[in-house]
């Protein structure tokens, strides 16, 4: 038995097509072609190249991805042709399991289906989240491990897998579908990709992708392939990767290209498949996915009350779906009106009461009590946005309004000194007793609001200036004379945004949404030429709008005094005798409770640290911002203090003698101290290859000591000197690149740049 994989390919992602590829040079049965139809790619034969595969490569003018799929069809060798598009992959052992199932039928099985998992991580962190034993490489290894170890030699990966799939230890179990089952059961019931079909089946049918749809092609094809085939096979286990894009600005898969054609298009693929069918099943199911395209895709989306006469092609088409004859259609009660009149062809009543709908909806959510934030982001666009600016006003925002501190605390505290009663200044804080004991609060230009209150959409609205150090809310409406300034909170160390691979634990749609988000900054401040060029990449923000100043929030660890030193340490109940400490890991992108929700596991000794060095040292703990998880220090009063969720960082600096850290960004601005820095990565090998990486080459560049134990930890804060002397040129280096510009006058040059005198 021999299957043919027929992929189209256009020109996309280098990343997506290698997985494609890899995935097929790894699988375990090898009785298969690949045919690659494209319309002049530059790169397929570069990576096809060195391949093992047994592969032809077709050049064709057509434009379609049906025409190239229609192609593969009449030019196929195999029994079997399965339909891959290139920026997805196959498990392992998907063909071998595969085969088995047609073994198993005797060859009359017409119609397979490889079940679908969606990801949008990278081909090696996908693979590894099968869990199925005898799917696992892994499970392989330790299998070989254990036949060398008793003698019986290490076994061929091919051929082991095969065999134990054909004395049917590894199982291929799978589900019969039959027609009615089809739209519910089946994994992207209305995409070609992942189905196995038999080559005499389709060429006797005539059945190609003979549609001039160019979006969706893919429905009228399969609809056309259910009125022929009483059942389908799928697999039980997902063997078919569909890679979802996470990075839709530069790598944009077809269904994330903006059309302002694609709603018509897809219901034109309805109406094209019913008009062939002759199932009466099958049109009903057809005719019921077209009405709730319409009335949950069509309906809802934010430009559909804009003009009947964008909706009106669209209105034709439905109609003729809705007078094909079939069994009656439930439908609510509340969307009668909307499908009759569609359906006789009264198309401006449909629309009034579609329309009158969305507005009703709207309303509904409006007033009610728990859609506060709704009603916010209503107001703020139809009616804080047409209020003017206000010219002197300065919206202040650090941490998303966690604490009172970084960047935007320096700016508006040299603005407070330079011209104390010029500006409104407004901070954004959640806890305002954070600050009930800072003088420069008491004065009457200075106000406090609470992030997501009335005010806040308010003064987010119509402040002149808005300074903050992470991300605004995407909805914002931001007027054009309004001038955002993104200070940034530190400089990068691991990889961020566009220059990520894999996205964890965030938002699917967290590149275009920060994209979109950054789009806004007017101003965005780097510390250094490093951070610029890292600003330019993962942020793909214009170097033209980067101010490369030093960060202000440094400002104070330049001109700090001993009279500060002593201060904060009394006002934190920190020993006054005592050498300090500070520990400030960073998070980790795989170990959270849910999406921004992270945990820490504490892996420093704290029992050991005080044996050895509670004489001398008192230590200070400093989680990153996103970590959840409370740390229980009763057992180490006195010794070990948690400040985590203290204001201002910038103070544990300035109180520690040498500070401890992993991949957290902080050493960047500690080295401005020129004290010593210790670096406690114990789980850097999966760090550096399994999460997000890192800019600069920590086992070379770091001005400090890697170390993996507590032990080494503690042996060689004892010898703190002995480390400083064994540093001192790469601290200097170190200093000279990323720190150079942090001279204390930061906050009086971006002022200068940005807030009008």
């Amino acid at each position: 038995m021999t299957f043919s994989i027929v992929i189209p390919y256009k020109e996309n992602s280098s990343k997506f097509l290698e997985y494609c590829i890899e995935s097929l040079e790894k699988q375990v049965y090898r009785n298969f072609e690949v045919l690659f139809i494209h319309n002049q790619s530059t790169i397929l034969e570069r990576y096809l190249k060195n391949s093992t595969l047994n592969y032809r490569i077709f050049e064709d003018d057509g434009e379609t991805i049906a025409n190239f799929r229609n192609i593969g069809i009449r030019e196929a060798a195999g029994d079997y042709i399965l339909f891959m598009d290139a920026d997805d992959f196959l498990h392992p052992n998907a063909l071998i399991y595969a085969k088995q199932m047609i073994n198993e039928s005797n060859n009359s099985v017409n119609v397979l289906k490889l079940r679908i998992a969606k990801t949008d991580l990278d081909k090696n962190s996908a693979l590894k989240l099968e869990q199925k034993p005898f799917y696992r490489i892994s499970t392989l290894n330790s299998l070989n491990k254990m036949l060398k170890n008793e003698g019986y030699g290490s076994a061929n990966e091919d051929q082991f897998v095969s065999e134990l799939f054909n004395y049917d230890v590894v199982p291929h179990p799978y589900k019969t579908l039959t027609v009615e089952k089809y739209f519910s059961k089946l994994s992207y019931h209305l995409k070609a990709h992942s189905f196995i079909i038999k080559k005499t089946f389709l060429i006797e049918n005539e059945l190609y992708f003979n549609s001039r749809n160019d979006l969706y092609a893919d429905i009228p094809f399969l609809v056309r392939l259910y009125n022929l085939v009483e059942i389908i096979q799928q697999t039980t286990t997902k063997l078919y990767y569909k890679s979802i894009h996470n990075d839709p600005i530069n790598e944009p898969s077809t269904s994330q290209i903006e059309r302002e054609d694609r709603q018509l298009k897809r219901v034109q693929a309805f109406n094209e498949s019913i008009q062939e069918s002759t199932n009466d099943i099958i049109i009903k199911k057809v005719k019921k996915a077209a009405i709730n395209y319409y009335l949950y895709k069509i309906v809802t989306q934010s430009t559909f009350k804009d003009s009947f006469k964008e909706i009106l092609p669209i209105y034709k088409e439905l109609s003729q779906v809705l007078q094909t004859g079939s069994e009656p259609i439930n439908v609510r009660k509340r969307h009668r009106p909307e499908v009759s009149n569609i359906k006789k062809g009264n198309f401006k009543t449909a629309y009034f009461f579609s329309r009158s709908r969305l507005i009703a909806y709207d309303t509904s959510r409006f007033v009610k009590p728990k859609k506060t934030r709704y009603r916010q982001k209503s107001i703020q666009k139809h009616i804080f946005s047409k209020f003017p600016i206000k010219k002197r006003t300065i919206l202040y925002e650090s941490f998303l309004g966690r604490n009172y501190s970084d960047s935007p605390k320096a700016i508006f505290n040299h603005l407070l000194q330079q011209e104390p009663n010029k500006w409104r200044h407004v901070w954004v804080l959640n806890d305002k007793e954070l600050i009930k004991d800072n003088p420069e609060f008491q004065h009457s230009n200075v106000k406090v609001i609470t992030r997501f209150s009335w005010q806040y959409f308010y003064y987010v609205t119509i402040a002149k200036y808005f300074i903050l150090n992470m991300r605004q809310p995407n909805y914002l409406e931001k007027k054009q004379d309004q001038v955002i300034l993104s200070t940034w909170h530190g400089t990068p160390l691991k990889h961020l945004v566009f220059d990520m691979n894999n996205v964890t634990s965030a938002n699917k749609q967290y590149k275009k949404i920060f994209y979109e988000q950054s789009r806004k900054w007017d101003y965005l401040i780097a510390d250094n030429k490093y951070s610029e060029d890292i600003f330019v990449s993962a942020f793909m923000y214009p170097r033209e709008n980067i101010l490369t100043y030093g960060y202000p929030r440094n400002d104070i660890l330049i001109n700090h005094t001993i009279e500060d030193q002593q201060e904060i340490k009394q006002r934190l109940g920190i020993p006054l005798d005592k050498k300090v400490i500070l520990y400030a890991p960073t998070w980790r992108d795989d170990e959270f409770h849910s999406v921004g929700n992270y945990k820490f596991t504490l892996r420093l000794n704290l029992e050991r640290l005080r044996e050895e060095l509670g004489n001398e040292y008192v230590i200070i703990l400093r989680m990153h911002y996103f970590i959840s998880d409370v740390l229980d220090l009763s057992d180490y009063e006195g010794f070990a203090f948690d400040y985590s969720k203290y204001n201002d960082i910038n103070h544990l600096y300035i109180i520690s003698d040498l500070l401890i850290t992993d991949y957290s960004s902080v050493f960047f601005d500690y080295a401005n101290l020129k004290r010593p820095i210790l670096f406690y990565t114990y789980d850097l090998a999966k760090y550096k290859d399994e999460l997000r990486g890192f800019y600069i080459d920590v086992q070379k560049d770091l001005p400090g000591p890697l170390l993996y134990t507590s032990e080494e930890v503690i042996d060689r804060i004892k010898n703190i000197k002995s480390v400083m002397y064994e540093y001192e040129e790469k601290y200097k280096l170190f200093y000279d690149q990323y720190c150079a510009l942090d001279d204390g006058n930061a906050s009086k040059r971006v002022v200068e740049k940005v807030i009008d005198s």
